[in-house]
Protein backbone atom coordinates (compact mmCIF):
# COMPACT_ATOMS: atom_id res chain seq x y z
CA UNK A 1 0.00 0.00 0.00
CA UNK A 2 2.89 2.33 0.80
CA UNK A 3 4.67 1.90 -2.53
CA UNK A 4 1.48 2.17 -4.44
CA UNK A 5 0.78 5.94 -2.33
CA UNK A 6 4.60 6.50 -3.39
CA UNK A 7 4.23 5.67 -7.06
CA UNK A 8 0.58 7.53 -6.78
CA UNK A 9 2.66 10.97 -5.56
CA UNK A 10 5.25 10.78 -7.81
CA UNK A 11 2.94 10.62 -10.82
CA UNK A 12 2.41 13.31 -12.88
CA UNK A 13 -1.32 12.97 -12.29
CA UNK A 14 -1.38 12.99 -8.64
CA UNK A 15 -1.60 17.26 -8.16
CA UNK A 16 -4.03 16.77 -11.22
CA UNK A 17 -6.06 14.51 -9.12
CA UNK A 18 -5.91 16.70 -5.77
CA UNK A 19 -7.32 19.73 -7.83
CA UNK A 20 -10.10 17.27 -8.74
CA UNK A 21 -11.19 16.61 -5.13
CA UNK A 22 -10.67 20.14 -3.78
CA UNK A 23 -12.70 21.11 -7.09
CA UNK A 24 -15.59 18.89 -6.22
CA UNK A 25 -15.49 19.70 -2.48
CA UNK A 26 -15.66 23.67 -3.32
CA UNK A 27 -18.30 22.81 -5.68
CA UNK A 28 -20.73 20.66 -3.49
CA UNK A 29 -20.25 23.77 -0.78
CA UNK A 30 -21.18 26.50 -3.46
CA UNK A 31 -23.88 24.78 -5.45
CA UNK A 32 -26.11 22.37 -3.52
CA UNK A 33 -27.22 21.14 -6.87
CA UNK A 34 -24.25 19.99 -8.13
CA UNK A 35 -24.37 16.57 -5.52
CA UNK A 36 -27.28 15.33 -7.20
CA UNK A 37 -27.15 11.63 -8.74
CA UNK A 38 -29.28 13.53 -11.72
CA UNK A 39 -26.38 16.32 -12.35
CA UNK A 40 -23.41 13.79 -11.79
CA UNK A 41 -24.69 12.00 -14.74
CA UNK A 42 -24.93 15.16 -16.44
CA UNK A 43 -21.23 15.83 -16.02
CA UNK A 44 -20.34 12.86 -17.58
CA UNK A 45 -22.53 13.19 -20.35
CA UNK A 46 -21.25 16.61 -21.09
CA UNK A 47 -17.73 15.22 -20.45
CA UNK A 48 -18.15 12.24 -22.63
CA UNK A 49 -17.09 13.78 -26.23
CA UNK A 50 -13.97 15.85 -24.62
CA UNK A 51 -12.87 12.69 -23.18
CA UNK A 52 -13.32 10.61 -26.12
CA UNK A 53 -10.65 13.80 -27.84
CA UNK A 54 -9.01 14.22 -25.51
CA UNK A 55 -7.49 10.51 -25.04
CA UNK A 56 -7.01 9.92 -28.26
CA UNK A 57 -4.96 13.19 -28.11
CA UNK A 58 -2.89 11.77 -24.97
CA UNK A 59 -1.09 8.92 -27.53
CA UNK A 60 0.14 11.46 -29.69
CA UNK A 61 1.65 13.93 -26.63
CA UNK A 62 2.83 10.81 -25.27
CA UNK A 63 5.64 10.76 -28.47
CA UNK A 64 5.99 15.02 -27.59
CA UNK A 65 4.07 15.42 -30.96
CA UNK A 66 0.76 17.78 -30.73
CA UNK A 67 -2.58 17.21 -32.95
CA UNK A 68 -4.42 20.88 -33.26
CA UNK A 69 -6.83 19.35 -35.99
CA UNK A 70 -9.27 17.23 -33.68
CA UNK A 71 -11.95 19.51 -33.63
CA UNK A 72 -11.71 19.69 -37.32
CA UNK A 73 -11.76 16.64 -38.03
CA UNK A 74 -14.57 15.90 -35.23
CA UNK A 75 -16.40 18.43 -37.30
CA UNK A 76 -15.73 17.07 -41.13
CA UNK A 77 -16.27 13.05 -40.15
CA UNK A 78 -19.63 14.42 -38.63
CA UNK A 79 -20.60 16.23 -41.48
CA UNK A 80 -19.61 13.32 -43.68
CA UNK A 81 -21.49 10.73 -41.80
CA UNK A 82 -24.36 12.87 -41.50
CA UNK A 83 -24.77 13.37 -45.38
CA UNK A 84 -24.28 9.67 -45.65
CA UNK A 85 -27.30 9.04 -43.90
CA UNK A 86 -29.35 11.31 -44.98
CA UNK A 87 -28.61 10.05 -48.65
CA UNK A 88 -29.76 6.38 -47.38
CA UNK A 89 -26.87 4.98 -46.23
CA UNK A 90 -27.28 2.12 -43.33
CA UNK A 91 -26.22 3.54 -40.70
CA UNK A 92 -22.90 1.00 -39.53
CA UNK A 93 -21.74 1.37 -43.20
CA UNK A 94 -21.29 5.97 -42.25
CA UNK A 95 -19.88 4.90 -38.96
CA UNK A 96 -17.49 2.19 -40.49
CA UNK A 97 -17.19 4.84 -43.18
CA UNK A 98 -16.04 8.02 -40.60
CA UNK A 99 -13.88 5.75 -38.69
CA UNK A 100 -11.88 5.14 -41.88
CA UNK A 101 -11.90 8.92 -42.07
CA UNK A 102 -10.39 10.09 -39.36
CA UNK A 103 -7.49 7.13 -39.77
CA UNK A 104 -6.91 8.73 -42.97
CA UNK A 105 -6.44 12.04 -41.69
CA UNK A 106 -3.95 10.43 -38.68
CA UNK A 107 -2.01 9.10 -41.71
CA UNK A 108 -1.48 12.25 -42.99
CA UNK A 109 -0.99 13.79 -40.53
CA UNK A 110 1.56 11.30 -39.23
CA UNK A 111 3.07 11.31 -42.54
CA UNK A 112 3.40 15.62 -42.33
CA UNK A 113 5.01 15.85 -39.30
CA UNK A 114 7.76 13.70 -40.07
CA UNK A 115 8.79 16.19 -42.71
CA UNK A 116 7.22 19.51 -40.51
CA UNK A 117 6.74 20.81 -36.88
CA UNK A 118 3.73 19.04 -35.37
CA UNK A 119 2.18 22.41 -34.60
CA UNK A 120 2.56 24.20 -37.98
CA UNK A 121 1.17 20.05 -39.82
CA UNK A 122 -1.94 19.82 -37.54
CA UNK A 123 -2.42 23.93 -37.76
CA UNK A 124 -2.14 23.62 -41.40
CA UNK A 125 -4.72 19.88 -41.80
CA UNK A 126 -7.02 22.37 -38.80
CA UNK A 127 -7.94 24.54 -41.51
CA UNK A 128 -7.40 21.83 -44.53
CA UNK A 129 -10.44 19.83 -42.55
CA UNK A 130 -12.24 23.54 -41.74
CA UNK A 131 -12.43 24.12 -45.49
CA UNK A 132 -13.57 20.76 -46.77
CA UNK A 133 -16.47 20.63 -43.76
CA UNK A 134 -17.82 23.89 -45.58
CA UNK A 135 -17.46 22.18 -48.94
CA UNK A 136 -19.52 19.26 -47.83
CA UNK A 137 -22.24 20.84 -46.04
CA UNK A 138 -22.04 23.52 -48.94
CA UNK A 139 -22.80 26.45 -46.00
CA UNK A 140 -25.95 24.50 -44.90
CA UNK A 141 -27.03 22.66 -41.80
CA UNK A 142 -28.22 18.94 -41.80
CA UNK A 143 -31.16 18.25 -39.21
CA UNK A 144 -33.76 15.60 -38.29
CA UNK A 145 -31.39 12.77 -38.10
CA UNK A 146 -33.11 9.31 -38.11
CA UNK A 147 -33.87 8.14 -33.93
CA UNK A 148 -31.56 5.33 -34.68
CA UNK A 149 -28.78 7.34 -35.23
CA UNK A 150 -29.33 10.27 -32.87
CA UNK A 151 -29.28 7.71 -29.33
CA UNK A 152 -26.18 7.36 -29.82
CA UNK A 153 -25.82 10.79 -28.36
CA UNK A 154 -29.47 10.81 -26.46
CA UNK A 155 -30.24 7.67 -25.51
CA UNK A 156 -29.63 5.96 -21.94
CA UNK A 157 -29.30 2.10 -21.27
CA UNK A 158 -31.01 2.00 -17.64
CA UNK A 159 -29.75 5.12 -16.16
CA UNK A 160 -26.86 5.43 -17.78
CA UNK A 161 -26.32 7.57 -21.45
CA UNK A 162 -25.42 5.31 -24.29
CA UNK A 163 -22.55 8.27 -24.81
CA UNK A 164 -21.07 7.80 -21.82
CA UNK A 165 -20.81 3.83 -22.00
CA UNK A 166 -19.21 4.51 -25.47
CA UNK A 167 -16.64 7.22 -23.78
CA UNK A 168 -15.72 4.58 -20.91
CA UNK A 169 -14.95 1.53 -23.63
CA UNK A 170 -13.05 4.02 -25.72
CA UNK A 171 -11.07 5.25 -22.52
CA UNK A 172 -10.85 1.54 -20.94
CA UNK A 173 -9.33 0.74 -24.50
CA UNK A 174 -6.63 3.50 -24.84
CA UNK A 175 -6.15 2.84 -21.40
CA UNK A 176 -4.81 -1.00 -21.76
CA UNK A 177 -3.05 -0.25 -24.91
CA UNK A 178 -0.69 2.55 -23.93
CA UNK A 179 -0.15 1.37 -20.36
CA UNK A 180 -0.57 -3.15 -20.79
CA UNK A 181 0.88 -3.79 -24.28
CA UNK A 182 4.46 -3.52 -25.66
CA UNK A 183 3.28 -0.83 -28.02
CA UNK A 184 2.35 1.12 -25.25
CA UNK A 185 5.77 0.91 -23.68
CA UNK A 186 7.23 1.71 -27.42
CA UNK A 187 4.94 5.17 -27.56
CA UNK A 188 6.69 6.03 -23.87
CA UNK A 189 10.28 4.99 -25.38
CA UNK A 190 9.68 7.61 -28.01
CA UNK A 191 8.92 10.45 -26.04
CA UNK A 192 11.29 9.90 -23.59
CA UNK A 193 13.53 9.76 -26.39
CA UNK A 194 12.99 9.48 -29.87
CA UNK A 195 17.22 9.44 -30.58
CA UNK A 196 17.19 5.96 -28.29
CA UNK A 197 14.35 4.72 -29.27
CA UNK A 198 15.45 5.30 -33.10
CA UNK A 199 18.70 3.57 -32.69
CA UNK A 200 17.58 0.75 -30.12
CA UNK A 201 15.37 -0.59 -33.31
CA UNK A 202 12.06 0.68 -32.38
CA UNK A 203 10.06 1.38 -35.43
CA UNK A 204 9.82 4.78 -34.61
CA UNK A 205 7.60 6.17 -37.64
CA UNK A 206 5.49 3.83 -37.55
CA UNK A 207 4.69 3.97 -34.08
CA UNK A 208 4.39 8.43 -34.23
CA UNK A 209 1.87 7.43 -37.57
CA UNK A 210 -0.53 5.46 -35.59
CA UNK A 211 -0.63 7.70 -32.50
CA UNK A 212 -1.60 9.97 -35.26
CA UNK A 213 -4.27 7.95 -36.33
CA UNK A 214 -5.36 6.56 -33.06
CA UNK A 215 -5.87 10.46 -32.04
CA UNK A 216 -7.96 11.40 -35.63
CA UNK A 217 -10.67 7.67 -35.06
CA UNK A 218 -11.32 8.96 -31.64
CA UNK A 219 -12.02 12.64 -33.19
CA UNK A 220 -13.74 11.09 -35.75
CA UNK A 221 -15.97 9.13 -33.62
CA UNK A 222 -16.20 12.00 -31.54
CA UNK A 223 -17.32 14.36 -34.50
CA UNK A 224 -19.88 11.23 -35.33
CA UNK A 225 -21.69 11.36 -31.55
CA UNK A 226 -21.38 15.27 -31.36
CA UNK A 227 -23.78 15.33 -34.88
CA UNK A 228 -26.30 12.57 -33.05
CA UNK A 229 -26.09 14.31 -29.82
CA UNK A 230 -27.10 17.73 -31.57
CA UNK A 231 -28.87 15.72 -33.70
CA UNK A 232 -28.01 18.41 -36.43
CA UNK A 233 -24.43 18.86 -38.53
CA UNK A 234 -22.74 21.90 -39.05
CA UNK A 235 -19.37 22.50 -40.38
CA UNK A 236 -18.08 24.73 -37.39
CA UNK A 237 -19.44 22.34 -35.02
CA UNK A 238 -16.09 20.90 -33.53
CA UNK A 239 -14.54 24.35 -33.13
CA UNK A 240 -15.31 24.55 -29.32
CA UNK A 241 -13.06 21.22 -28.61
CA UNK A 242 -9.44 21.99 -30.19
CA UNK A 243 -8.24 23.46 -27.58
CA UNK A 244 -10.22 22.31 -25.04
CA UNK A 245 -9.24 18.81 -25.68
CA UNK A 246 -5.26 20.41 -25.31
CA UNK A 247 -6.28 21.29 -21.97
CA UNK A 248 -8.00 18.00 -20.71
CA UNK A 249 -4.15 16.34 -21.66
CA UNK A 250 -2.26 18.78 -19.94
CA UNK A 251 -4.16 19.60 -16.99
CA UNK A 252 -4.40 15.75 -16.58
CA UNK A 253 -0.70 15.84 -16.35
CA UNK A 254 0.90 14.55 -19.56
CA UNK A 255 4.20 16.43 -19.94
CA UNK A 256 4.32 18.49 -23.61
CA UNK A 257 7.39 17.15 -24.52
CA UNK A 258 6.38 13.62 -24.48
CA UNK A 259 7.05 10.35 -22.08
CA UNK A 260 4.95 11.25 -19.11
CA UNK A 261 1.31 10.52 -18.27
CA UNK A 262 -1.59 8.78 -19.27
CA UNK A 263 -5.11 8.54 -20.15
CA UNK A 264 -6.11 8.07 -16.46
CA UNK A 265 -4.88 12.11 -15.94
CA UNK A 266 -6.78 12.81 -19.28
CA UNK A 267 -9.99 11.58 -17.19
CA UNK A 268 -9.00 13.94 -14.68
CA UNK A 269 -8.47 17.03 -16.81
CA UNK A 270 -11.55 16.32 -19.03
CA UNK A 271 -13.72 16.22 -15.39
CA UNK A 272 -11.95 19.51 -13.77
CA UNK A 273 -12.81 21.28 -17.11
CA UNK A 274 -16.20 19.71 -17.43
CA UNK A 275 -17.22 20.17 -13.60
CA UNK A 276 -15.73 24.10 -13.65
CA UNK A 277 -18.54 24.62 -16.58
CA UNK A 278 -21.64 22.90 -15.03
CA UNK A 279 -20.61 24.36 -11.96
CA UNK A 280 -20.72 28.37 -13.76
CA UNK A 281 -24.16 27.11 -15.34
CA UNK A 282 -25.60 25.87 -12.25
CA UNK A 283 -24.49 29.39 -10.09
CA UNK A 284 -26.02 31.32 -13.37
CA UNK A 285 -22.73 32.53 -14.30
CA UNK A 286 -22.95 34.44 -18.24
CA UNK A 287 -21.94 32.37 -21.02
CA UNK A 288 -19.95 34.93 -22.56
CA UNK A 289 -17.84 34.56 -18.90
CA UNK A 290 -17.50 31.21 -19.18
CA UNK A 291 -14.52 30.64 -21.28
CA UNK A 292 -12.33 33.21 -19.16
CA UNK A 293 -12.88 31.61 -16.01
CA UNK A 294 -12.03 28.33 -17.71
CA UNK A 295 -9.04 30.25 -18.81
CA UNK A 296 -7.77 31.54 -15.81
CA UNK A 297 -8.67 28.11 -13.75
CA UNK A 298 -5.98 26.29 -16.39
CA UNK A 299 -3.85 29.07 -16.55
CA UNK A 300 -3.45 28.41 -12.38
CA UNK A 301 -3.27 24.37 -12.46
CA UNK A 302 -0.73 24.87 -15.03
CA UNK A 303 1.42 26.87 -13.29
CA UNK A 304 0.68 25.20 -9.76
CA UNK A 305 1.35 21.80 -11.52
CA UNK A 306 4.84 23.05 -13.02
CA UNK A 307 5.80 24.97 -9.83
CA UNK A 308 5.05 21.39 -7.51
CA UNK A 309 7.26 18.97 -10.29
CA UNK A 310 10.10 22.17 -9.51
CA UNK A 311 9.78 21.04 -5.98
CA UNK A 312 9.66 17.39 -6.26
CA UNK A 313 12.83 17.58 -8.62
CA UNK A 314 14.71 19.48 -5.89
CA UNK A 315 13.77 17.13 -3.44
CA UNK A 316 15.57 14.64 -5.45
Amino acid sequence: MMKFMDELKRSKSFFSLIGLIGLVIVASIIAPNFRTINNMITILRQASVLLILSSGLTAVLLTGGMDLSVGATAGLVGCICAQLIKSGVPIPVAFIIGILIGALIGFVNGLLVGLLPSFIATYATNWVLTGLAVMVMNGAVIYDLPKNFTKLGVGYVGPIPVLVIIAAIIVVILYILLQKTTYGRQVYSYGSNAEAARYSGMPVKKIMISTFMICSICAGIAGMIITARLNAADAAMGEAYGLQTVAAVVIGGTSMLGGEGGVGGTVIGALILTIIVNVMNLKGVPSFAQPMVVGIVIIVMVLFDINSKRKQSQKQ
